[in-house]
């Protein structure tokens, strides 16, 4: 039989969650600095505006849960430091491939690493020298080309052709979130409820813990059945409370919206809400490893997440 302990773990965490109270919350602990040095330097030290180098970073355990790593740099150090992608990564160092598009000696303190629009840690100071690939300023960069003339570097339009096509692809990505938007307003008049979307989670999740007494030998199928009805419960409460198509994005996706539409109040449970679905998707890929014991423990998890979502969104 299942351990009794787990069992009046959730009964606890659910009971609480009905009468659970409004408290202030600390402000976000201050982002970790971690040391980062630019491998490989050229001959010269300098580098060549839109000369690819690679940036390695080392310090205290952060948890990254994409590859999704930009740069959050001050308005006067726009371009100087940009993030081309990630070659590398584990808790304690990350490695990337990036580049600058503006030259010039850069002196960069205060640099943020943020993941999905969440900062990671703050880069100790590192200088970088970055010189024009135009060596004589009198210089004109191109001569005449057939009947049109150049008045600026080729490079410049190459990237003012993907900043173009990059704007057709939001246009396109726009209006597909726009539909989607539409289909939430549509389940959310399928599955609507008197009850808001907190109390009618726990309220599913009651009802599918009485459906299912946990033992130590459920068959797979069950296993299976169990895990997919807890993630739908999830997805629909986050489906509520944050208007956006859970049931039909990713994690990742699901993940970055919150943290757009929600930035106050994010870094406050974020990474909570985010190990959960995480753990979900995992045992829902390879259903034969989990236990029932592990069934119980994300149960409790999902009981937990739902309270810390709901207590820092009363702030």
């Amino acid at each position: 039989m299942a351990k009794g302990k787990d069992l009046d773990q959730i009964e606890k965490a659910m009971d609480k969650a009905d009468s659970l109270v409004n408290s202030a919350q600390k402000e976000n602990p201050t982002l970790p600095k971690w040391v980062c040095r630019v491998d490989g330097a050229p001959q010269d030290g300098q580098w060549t505006v839109g000369e690819v180098f690679h940036l390695e970073c080392e310090g205290t355990r952060v948890q990254f849960g994409s590859t999704d790593i930009k740069f959050k740099l001050s308005e006067k150090q726009d371009y100087a430091l940009n993030v081309l992608a990630v070659d590398k990564q584990t808790e304690n160092s990350i490695s990337l491939k990036a580049t600058s598009y503006r030259p010039g000696n850069h002196n960069l303190e205060d640099v943020q690493v943020v993941e999905s629009g969440v900062g990671k840690f703050v880069m100790e100071p590192i200088q970088l020298q970055v010189k024009s690939i135009i060596k004589d300023p009198k210089q004109k960069p191109f001569g005449p080309i057939l009947a049109m003339k150049l008045a600026y570097p080729i490079w410049l339009w190459v990237i003012l052709g993907l900043v173009v096509l990059g704007l057709a692809f939001w246009g396109v990505f726009r209006f597909r979130r726009n539909a989607q938007m539409k289909k939430v307003i549509e389940e959310l008049k399928q599955h609507n409820t008197a009850l808001g979307s907190f109390n009618q989670f726990h309220k599913d999740l009651r009802t599918l813990r009485r459906k299912n007494i946990y033992t130590d030998k459920w068959p797979v199928e069950k296993k299976e059945r169990y895990i997919e009805s807890l993630d739908e419960i999830v997805r629909m409460y986050i489906l509520r409370e944050f208007y956006i198509p859970a049931l039909d994005w990713n994690t990742n996706l699901i993940v970055k919206e919150i943290s757009r539409s929600d930035k106050r109040r994010f870094s406050h449970y974020g990474s909570s809400l985010k190990k959960l679905l995480n753990e979900l998707d995992r045992a829902k890929s390879d259903i034969e490893k989990v236990q029932v014991h592990g069934c119980e423990q994300l149960t409790l998890m999902a009981v937990k997440v739902s309270q810390e979502v709901w207590q820092k969104r009363k702030l």
